[in-house]
């Protein structure tokens, strides 16, 4: 198993970041095609959807913002270099989150920044928002890291639908990684947790991915600080968890492991929701 396209969305704001460089770097590794992605609105076009499309397409903002994502698309490709043999750019005029969402049906998995470029609706990616609607692997790739050597992975368990999902999703980096680590954030510890993780170890041992260490970790305040000072112990280069295993609302209203993560992890995150 391998990943044969991946996407990357590019700001519309600032240069392209680390994200980029990732990216490419993964294309290379996978021998996977590339695609790079941006989009932009404006209040102006969301509110008109209803009017005629030849009509938006006259609108000087429009035309602006088209202007802005060719200038992306130059960005993107001088950045990519020699690998711009297998890539390609997409520009999309729409609200970001839902556009880049239903461009995600032509990759296996999609790269993102952490945090929203911009404070303008119009004008930045929703991390959080888009790990719901993707319906893809999202590797989430911080503002400072511009290299993913994934070496020493973590997968952070829970038993849940969207952990086991991000488990197979991340087949093609375990299958690489010197050493995978499965952890779990228990109160109550035991042999359950034990349990548990050794079922996962087996199933990636079957996938010929060792060595596997299970750890179960105690509450540190929060799971996500638990997981977080595992990372920085063990030297984890990327973490695999479940997105949203709650509902958002709740995770952005009392806290949650995918929220914090995506705020303070220092690596790359790649959730499945």
């Amino acid at each position: 198993m391998s990943y044969a396209t991946l996407m990357v969305y590019v700001d519309v704001e600032g240069k392209p970041d680390g994200r980029v460089s990732v990216a490419a770097d993964l294309a290379r590794r996978f021998d996977a095609h590339l695609i790079g992605i941006a989009s932009g609105a404006s209040i102006s076009v969301v509110l008109g959807e209803d009017a005629p499309n030849e009509a938006a397409a006259e609108m000087p903002h429009l035309r602006d913002m088209k202007a802005l994502l060719d200038q992306k698309g130059q960005e993107f490709r001088a950045a990519v270099g020699t690998s711009g043999r297998r890539a390609e750019w997409r520009s999309v005029v729409g609200r970001q989150t839902d556009a880049v969402a239903r461009e995600a049906r032509a990759a296996d998995l999609v790269i993102i920044g952490n945090a929203r470029a911009s404070r303008d609706p119009f004008r930045a990616l929703d991390p959080g928002s888009f790990i719901l609607k993707a319906g893809r692997p999202v590797l989430v790739v911080p503002t400072a890291v511009m290299a993913l050597p994934p070496k020493r992975i973590a997968v952070a368990w829970k038993d849940v639908r969207e952990a086991r999902r991000a488990v197979q999703d991340a087949l093609p980096f375990l299958q690489e990684a010197e050493n995978v680590f499965i952890v779990e954030v228990s109160e109550r510890g035991g042999d359950q947790a034990s349990s548990r993780l050794r079922d996962v170890a087996n199933y990636l041992a079957r996938h010929r991915i060792e060595p596997v260490t299970e750890r179960v970790l105690p509450v540190d305040a929060t799971a996500a600080n638990s997981l977080l000072r595992f990372i920085e112990n063990e030297n984890i280069n990327l973490v695999i968890a479940g997105g949203y295993g709650h509902s958002r609302l709740g995770e952005w209203a009392y806290g949650g492991v995918t929220r914090d993560l995506l705020a303070e992890s220092p690596v790359c995150c790649l959730f499945s929701h």
